[in-house]
């Protein structure tokens, strides 16, 4: 059966294709989504991923139905998380050491697909190859794109469950797992376009969570300066992600740089990508 990560990296790529032939020379939308025949395609490699994978038997950890989307765990996700980010200090929302020359400093949103494809993919490379070195601190940010769609209010509620963990030192745990469980499709429509998001299934990701207190992250989920930090980052996205998410911004010793979507015509940078803006800064 195709990993979690092979089915998005297909999906990926078809839409990725698509978004390159339709996308020169229009207006961008606030997030880098596909419209369209684009979603179509997008749409159609996943369900074509679906039925190869489910045809080994097992079922498909990237099809969720309404009902049972809050106690789904995908075992391979948190050993996959906890092993790639065990060791690396971790403060609130910055994952890395302290005194690293460069920060990358990334608006997300925890139910936006295309933020979930970087978490999936170059992120992954990226905390280990330059943030476990101590060259690369990371700092992740909200913003409100995704979470918007389906006129759901699931913003708030994503980024303050992760800024809870972020007072245990795992909030970085917490946005790595939510994204690589983040299901395709909530009973065969495009999940982005359904309200899935609980506190049953906030509950879920956090109890996955190695070493978390589970009572003391759920204690402040109505911490008022947890929502102020939320609100000051959407106020900071207005003017640093204007693009929508994710946004990846650069900075170091010699400046700050913007990952440019617009001229790669691809909204997840790779790893090779990444490391050439490190260098333009450090």
């Amino acid at each position: 059966m195709a990993s979690r990560k092979q089915q998005k990296e297909e999906a990926r790529l078809a839409r990725e294709q698509a978004h390159a032939q339709l996308k020169a020379g229009n207006a961008r939308r606030r997030r880098v989504l596909v419209l369209g025949s684009v979603l179509v395609v997008a749409v159609a490699a996943v369900v074509i991923v679906i039925a190869a994978s489910s045809s080994g038997g097992g079922g498909n950890p990237n099809q969720y139905n309404k009902q049972d989307s809050a106690p789904y765990a995908h075992a391979a996700a948190q050993a996959e998380v906890t092993s790639l980010l065990n060791g690396i200090p971790q403060s609130g929302n910055i994952l890395g050491s302290p005194i690293a020359p460069v920060t990358i400093t990334e608006f997300g949103d925890l139910v936006c697909p295309i933020c979930d494809e970087f978490a999936v993919s170059s992120e992954p490379q990226l905390i280990q190859d330059e943030v476990r070195t101590g060259k690369v601190r990371l700092i992740f940010r909200g913003d409100e794109t995704a979470s918007s769609d389906a006129n759901n209010s699931e913003y708030v509620a994503t980024q303050v469950a992760a800024r809870s963990a972020g007072l245990q030192g795992k909030e970085w745990n917490f946005v790595m797992l939510t994204y690589d469980e983040q299901p395709a499709t909530i009973d065969g429509t495009d999940a982005e376009e359904v309200a899935y998001v609980s506190a049953g299934y906030l509950q879920n990701r956090a109890a996955q969570l190695v070493g978390l207190n589970l009572a003391q992250w759920k204690a402040h989920l109505n911490d008022a300066s947890l929502k102020a930090a939320v609100a000051a980052d959407s106020a900071a996205a207005v003017n640093q992600a204007p693009n929508g998410t994710p946004t990846i911004i650069v900075s170091g010793p010699k400046g700050s740089v913007t990952y440019d979507q617009n001229q790669t015509l691809s909204a997840v940078p790779t790893l090779a990508q990444l490391q050439a803006l490190i260098q333009q800064v450090s």
